[in-house]
């Protein structure tokens, strides 16, 4: 006979043999039943191994239910380098609107064939606006019978403060290259200058250089022009009291073929001002004066205005081509039209915080104080990105637009060559991001349907000679969703 105490121990014994049977069959009803197993096992599997002693957060997210696929590290915010790009866009679409134009006016009190006083060209920082915009601006005051401007050109670029570098631009102070120019409320032709370099008629004579647009930079010009001998011309771009002083040297080999770089320069507005000043000579308008700056008076005729294309259009250097110049534009853009003051980048990093913070993404767990990823100026993590991606899509608003400003895989942007096999080719819709040590991606998996796609986001850093290893570790990621969605036996 059994005493109370075995018979309550038989019972126990009994009870969790129970349990550990139950585990073991739920586990593969579990398994079975859930959609996503299949693809968290294929993406495990893909991530297994992470290039050398990198540091990574990945995150792989259901859009529609927010349901977790996979996640490794994706809490731990890093540098997303140009994947910033993908919340600048977010946000400025959001703030924006797809339909916002950027606009460039010309106002001034015109009588009989001339403008008494100055002409003034006030911009709200359209990042696009180029010579010919600048040049069918200054047309139209031809076209209305003017012959000439009494007071000079007066740039208005009160819709920004003075200070036109980005966060964290000055960690590179020596760079002169185009994609750390300087942001402006007035801006042309993506705030660099084009030099055009020309061998000259005879040897060991100094070749032509010219400068478009003209009248702004102090060139000195110390090239020479070599019977034979290598293509060789150097070039600095460096700041010279308000502007910036080009020096070329080196040489270049009679009878080649003209050459142009492109340098960034240090002072938007008065580069636009010297711009419009030649136009308007080139149009046979004479203008008294110099190049000033100041507002526009209230009350002063409009006499002529030029609109971007809608932010819609110009998203796509942005998603598709990664140009620093456009994102920085928007991004101050976005706390002038949030301030009642002009746009500063302490009111921009606030726009986008409130944004995100109705995304559900709380302020103080990331830093985002750029608007390109340039340097180290942002921290963000895999899974913060993957809210802003569900908030996107989940938002018809902005949805077309957003995704459609993004690279498409196999077919443009900067992941043209990348992704072209029948499942990821046009259904990888994503970002990319480099810096020295920084190798990034985020984006979407679209399902042949439309209806059921994931979002991703891989981020590495200290990837610095893991270059290639870490774009093959996401593409092995990013193909196993893909698989999983449009491979053969994938559910409709």
């Amino acid at each position: 006979m059994k005493t109370p105490a075995k018979t309550l121990r038989h019972h126990c014994q009994h009870a969790l043999l129970l349990l550990a049977l139950c585990a073991v069959w739920a586990a593969p009803a579990r398994a079975e039943n859930d959609p996503f197993a299949a693809m968290h096992r294929a993406v495990s599997a893909a991530a297994a191994s992470k290039p050398g002693n990198t540091t990574v957060g990945v995150a792989v997210v259901d859009v529609v239910t927010g349901h977790v696929i996979y996640e490794q590290n994706a809490d731990a915010p890093l540098n997303p380098a140009s994947n910033a790009k993908v919340i600048t866009a977010a946000v400025a679409l959001k703030v924006l609107g797809p339909e916002f134009r950027f606009t460039t006016q010309l106002h001034g009190r015109s009588g009989a064939d001339a403008i008494q006083g100055p002409l003034y060209i006030k911009g709200h920082a359209d990042p696009s606006l180029t010579t010919a915009h600048l040049f069918a601006l200054a047309h139209q005051l031809r076209t209305a019978g003017i012959a000439r401007i009494e007071g000079g050109i007066t740039v208005d670029d009160s819709y920004f403060d003075a200070e036109n570098e980005p966060f964290a631009f000055d960690q590179q102070p020596g760079e002169d290259n185009a994609f750390r120019a300087p942001v402006g409320a007035v801006s042309l032709n993506r705030n660099a200058i084009e030099i055009l370099i020309r061998p000259a008629p005879s040897a060991m004579t100094r070749a032509i250089v010219t400068l478009d647009p003209p009248g702004y930079a102090v060139l000195a010009n110390d090239t020479i022009t070599v019977g034979q001998g290598a293509h060789d011309p150097r070039i600095s771009a460096l700041p010279f009291e308000n502007r910036t002083r080009i020096r070329v040297w080196g040489q270049i080999p009679q009878g080649s073929r003209p050459v142009r770089y492109y340098r960034r320069i240090d002072n938007p507005s008065l580069l636009t001002g010297h711009a419009l000043m030649d136009l308007l000579k080139q149009l046979g308008i004479t203008t008294s004066g110099t190049v000033q700056f100041g507002k526009v008076p209230p009350g002063t005729p409009l006499l002529a205005s030029h609109a971007s294309e809608p932010l819609s259009a110009l998203l796509w250097e942005t998603g598709k081509m990664s140009n620093n110049f456009y994102s920085e534009t928007f991004f101050k853009v976005l706390g002038a039209e949030t301030t009642s003051g002009p746009g500063t980048w302490e009111a921009a990093e606030a726009a986008v915080a409130n944004v995100l913070e109705g995304w559900g993404i709380p302020k103080g767990t990331y830093k985002f104080k750029n608007g390109s990823g340039l340097f180290d100026a942002n921290e963000v993590s895999a899974h913060q990105f993957c809210q802003v991606l569900r908030a996107a899509w989940r938002d018809a608003a902005i949805r077309p637009e957003f995704l459609t400003q993004l690279a498409t895989g196999g077919v443009d942007g900067t992941i043209k060559s990348r992704y072209a096999t029948p499942e990821t080719r046009r259904y990888v819709r994503a970002k990319t991001g480099t810096l020295n040590s920084v190798i990034t991606l985020t984006g979407y998996v679209l399902d042949k349907t439309g209806e059921r796609p994931v979002a991703f986001s891989i981020l590495l850093n200290r990837a610095a000679g893991y270059a290639s290893a870490a774009r093959a570790w996401q593409e092995k990621i990013v193909t196993a969703i893909a698989h999983q969605l449009n491979g053969p036996g994938a559910q409709p």
